[in-house]
Order: structure tokens, then C-alpha cells, then sequence
């Protein structure tokens, strides 16, 4: 399996764009197009070619992030969650994926976005979209992303990098008063042409997904009995909680009940009073890893037992 940190390592020039010469959504976005393989996914996108989904599965999370779950409630912004987890992954545990020590898990309901059986790096950018493999979104097919791309003549990372280059050459400090002045000058001309690249990308990306919608469908709107070494993914987007699991040492810690440095400058409310802004105490369970199973099974959760070899 082709993991994220893979890709970004062929690449490593999406992680040397001069922040100065770009707002932050803007240079996410622009990353990904550099890439020349990965497809956007939003909402409305999907809505214009499927009929919107509804779904129930679960997302965890740690303590620390629980206020980030609250702010994409009920909002358009995607979140990536789960209905099956091998029994030697950390989710089978309660624990999360990208933050490591999880142990709040929340049963959610939303609109469907994408599912795969496996985990497939989908990797959110600033303005909401899911990026993602175009093999994941066209039943395997490798060139569909990157054939269209070469042909619509759009930049990869090293033609990119010619172009700031060139665009920053016509530049010289001298001429300005300060470094800031410096890069505003080169941003405002790169600008307009990352918005251009970024604008084309996306209706390169959108006709493919329009001309192989049966593709996307087997890809990305059917469930699967397959089974994963990890865990499913399951991309949703107005998302609601229905219930919630939290793991007993992570209920009981002190800093979840408690403010931490209160009366200070530092004070953080407890994680407590930020998890009653999103469930109400009643549909709150508490327990150990083993409940937390039982739990998830009751909601039709499933934990797997071996992988699906293909």
C-alpha cells in the first residue's frame, strides 16, 4: 500500500514553498495540483453527480481536539471516520489515528463523501476539499488523473518551481524597503497564477469524475465486504453526533475534569466542559477499551480479524 508519506517524500518540494509568496489555502491547494495525481473531493461536487447519502460510523479523537470536532459540526467541512477496524489496529482500542493517544470516540451521523475498505490518506486542505489518489477514486486505474493533467499542459512541482524562479529573478531587494515589500511583490504576480493552475486542475478533475462516474461509484459510494489491515474510511461532511464513547483513563484524568493553570493567563477549560458543547452527559459511556468494543459492536461497528489480499 502507497502511503501519504511516501508521495511527499518523492515530492519534497511541496514542502519548501516560500510561505511569504502565498496565503495558506492557497498554497495546500496549489501543493496537492503539483502532485499531478490526486482528485478533490467536496460536497457540492458529489452532490451534482450522486444523490446525497446518509451514513452512521464513528470518529476518535484525543482530548485535545475534541473543540476541532464541535467546529465542522453540521457544516459542509468534511471528517474522515470508520465502521470497521482490524482487531491489531489502534482504533479496534479507542485509539486514534493521527493523534495518537485518542480515547474519545464519537458515533456520528452525515452525508456521504467517499468510502473505501481500506484507509486511502484522503488529506483535507485549508478550505475543506478532500485530496485523494486518483487510483482510489477510479477503481485502480493509475494514468486516468495523470494523463489528463500532462495533456491540459498544467504545472508538476519542478515546472512550478522554474516559474517562481523566474518570476523571483525579476525581482531584486534593492528595490524595495524592507523584505516584506520584497515578497508582496513576487506573491502578487505568483497569485493570479496559482489561482489560474488550481482553477484548471479542478475542472480537469471534475470532468474525469463526471466522464467515469461508474468508476467513482464502485469506488467510492458502495460499501465493501472487503477487510483491511487497519480500518476503513469513511469521508463525511454535515456531520451530527448521535453518542459517544470515552475511555476511563482519559474520563478520569485530572485535566479532563478539571481547568488546568487556572486563575492564569494560561487557563484551559477542561476537556470535560468542551465535550458537553458537542453531547449532552446522558449519551456520554464511559469504560475500558473491552466496553468500548461491546459499544462499538451494538452500533454495528465491526471488529475484523485478518486482511483481504488483492
Amino acid at each position: 500500500m502507497i502511503k501519504l508519506k511516501d508521495l511527499l517524500h518523492e515530492s519534497m518540494y511541496l514542502g519548501q514553498m516560500k510561505d511569504e509568496w502565498y496565503p495558506a489555502h492557497t498554497r495546500d491547494a496549489l501543493s496537492w495540483t503539483l502532485v499531478g495525481d490526486y482528485v478533490p473531493l467536496y460536497p457540492k461536487q458529489m452532490e451534482q453527480l450522486f444523490d446525497k447519502l446518509p451514513v452512521n460510523s464513528f470518529h476518535v479523537t484525543d482530548p485535545h481536539n475534541i473543540s476541532s470536532v464541535g467546529e465542522i459540526l453540521g457544516k459542509k467541512k468534511s471528517i474522515s471516520t470508520f465502521t470497521k477496524a482490524n482487531k491489531t489496529s489502534q482504533l479496534a482500542k479507542g485509539r486514534g489515528v493521527q493523534t495518537g493517544s485518542g480515547g474519545v470516540i464519537f458515533y456520528v451521523e452525515g452525508l456521504l463523501l467517499g468510502r473505501k475498505y481500506q484507509d486511502f490518506d484522503s488529506v483535507p486542505d485549508r478550505t475543506g476539499r478532500r485530496w485523494a489518489l486518483g487510483r482510489h477514486i477510479f477503481d485502480g486505474h493509475n494514468m486516468i488523473v495523470k494523463s489528463a493533467i500532462d495533456r491540459a499542459g498544467l504545472h508538476d512541482y519542478d515546472s512550478w518551481r522554474d516559474l517562481e524562479s523566474e518570476i523571483s529573478d525579476k525581482h531584486e531587494m534593492s528595490d524595495y524597503k524592507d523584505y516584506r515589500a520584497y515578497n508582496d511583490a513576487i506573491k502578487k504576480e505568483l497569485g493570479p497564477l496559482a489561482a489560474k493552475q488550481i482553477k484548471k486542475y479542478i475542472d480537469v478533475t471534475n470532468k474525469l469524475l463526471k466522464k467515469h462516474k461508474d468508476l467513482v461509484q464502485k469506488s467510492l459510494r458502495q460499501p465493501s465486504e472487503k477487510k483491511s489491515g487497519w480500518w476503513n474510511e469513511i469521508i463525511i461532511y454535515n456531520t451530527k453526533v448521535i453518542d459517544c464513547f470515552v475511555l476511563s483513563r482519559v474520563w478520569n484524568d485530572y485535566y479532563f475534569q478539571k481547568d488546568s493553570y487556572a486563575g492564569t493567563d494560561y487557563e484551559e477549560k477542561a476537556h470535560k466542559k468542551a465535550l458537553l458543547k458537542i453531547v449532552p452527559e446522558s449519551k456520554i459511556t464511559i469504560g475500558t477499551p473491552a466496553q468500548f468494543r461491546k459499544w462499538f459492536s451494538t452500533r454495528e461497528g465491526q471488529i475484523t480479524i485478518g486482511v483481504d489480499i488483492i
